[in-house]
């Protein structure tokens, strides 16, 4: 009876790595994913990559597994997700669970903000149409932001939408590096891209929205078209209003040089025998 007893209990709790091979190999996903379509992932074993924010304290785990006592909560970016844009930063996801008996609980204390980890996990429930993800393992990657990188691209784009074209480049232009990660430096590429572009250097911005394009994972009509722009009429997309009060001499675009020469110069005399 006791044996009996003993197996029922050893059955209950079993190994978490015994959990997780029980549900077969993972899905490959986002947290953009989970979060869009929940049910559809449901005690699905998941391999998902999080940009790690901080540690959690959900004290309410409403009608889940996930007590505090159990189970330790923190929060992360998406991979993908464009964390120097205000809203996105705001919009981080918070239900993540590892159980304080795991062997990687010390390493996911001392994680430092925005580190990579690639996670392996299961959505245990997905109460009032959110995913409530046990993660069973994660490790470590290479690359990640930091806050003079968000700082470049957050200012980068804002100069983007005052049209100093020349002030955005010199942001983005300090974006991409070993340490960046893809997402990162896609999002600076296609910036400079169209800085570029509009600037009238048409050579330079194909270059750099290829680049963009060669990390692209999923379909981007906004930079498809901006290819398209570059290789077949570059001469479309230069911005020729400008607010001639709020641009330095260095900041002008390249053909307000040559308009102004043209202005001055004298009217051409025919060629003398």
């Amino acid at each position: 009876m006791k044996n009996a007893l003993l197996l029922t209990i050893l059955a209950g709790v079993a190994p978490l790595s015994a959990q997780g091979d029980a549900l077969g190999a993972p899905v490959r996903t986002t947290i953009e994913a989970m979060r869009a379509n929940p049910d559809a992932f449901h005690n699905v074993k998941i391999d998902f990559t999080v940009q790690f924010a901080s540690l959690g304290r959900i004290s309410n785990p409403f009608f889940t597994k996930f007590t505090p006592t159990e189970f330790t909560n923190f929060y992360g970016w998406g991979d993908d997700q464009p964390i120097w844009q205000e809203p996105s930063y705001n919009d981080v996801f918070g239900m993540l669970f590892v159980s304080k008996s795991s062997p990687k609980l010390d390493q996911l204390y001392r994680l430092p903000l925005y580190k990579r980890i690639r996670c392996t996990g299961v959505v245990r429930n997905t109460f009032q149409d959110i995913p409530w993800v046990e993660v069973l393992d994660f490790r470590e990657l290479r690359g990640a932001v930091d806050t003079p990188m968000l700082t470049h691209l957050h200012r980068g784009e804002k100069l983007m939408e005052q049209r100093l074209w020349q002030r955005a480049v010199s942001e983005l232009s300090r974006v991409p590096g070993a340490e960046a990660p893809a997402a990162a430096v896609r999002a600076a590429e296609k910036n400079l891209g169209v800085c570029l572009l509009r600037m009238g250097e048409s050579g330079a911005a194909l270059g750099h929205l290829e680049a963009a394009a060669r990390l692209t994972q999923k379909r981007d009509f906004e930079l498809e078209k901006w290819l398209a722009t570059a290789k077949q009429t570059p001469g479309a997309a230069i911005d020729r209003i400008v607010d001639a009060t709020t641009l330095r001499d260095c900041e002008r675009p390249m053909w307000e040089a040559f308009e102004g020469v043209r202005a001055v110069l004298p009217a051409a005399q025919p060629i003398s025998r």
